[in-house]
C-alpha cells in the first residue's frame, strides 16, 4: 500500500531543514511568507499539507525558487522509496 501522506511529511522535513539552515525561527519564517507560526508549524510536523500558493510564499520567503523547493521533497522522495526496496 501506497503511503499518501509521505509527501506531506517529507515536505515537512524539508521544511524545517532550509528554515534551520537559514537560522530562522517559524515566526520569522511565518511573517515572510505571510502565514502564521501554527501553520509552519503544523506544516513541519506533517499534520496539514501545503496549498499550492503557500508552497510559492514560503519559497519565496526562503529565497529559493518554488520548483527547487519541490524538486528537493521529490528528489528525498525517491531516495525514500529506493530504500524501501
Amino acid at each position: 500500500m501506497k503511503d499518501k501522506k509521505l509527501p506531506t511529511k517529507i515536505f515537512g522535513e524539508v521544511l524545517q531543514e532550509l528554515r534551520l539552515q537559514q537560522a530562522l525561527t517559524q515566526d520569522q519564517l511565518a511573517d515572510a511568507a505571510g502565514t502564521e507560526r501554527s501553520h509552519i508549524s503544523a506544516l513541519e510536523r506533517a499534520e496539514k499539507g501545503p496549498a499550492f500558493a503557500t508552497i510559492f510564499s514560503i519559497a519565496e520567503a526562503l529565497k529559493i525558487p518554488a520548483g527547487d523547493l519541490i524538486d528537493l521533497v521529490e528528489q528525498r522522495l525517491k531516495t525514500h522509496k529506493h530504500k524501501r526496496k
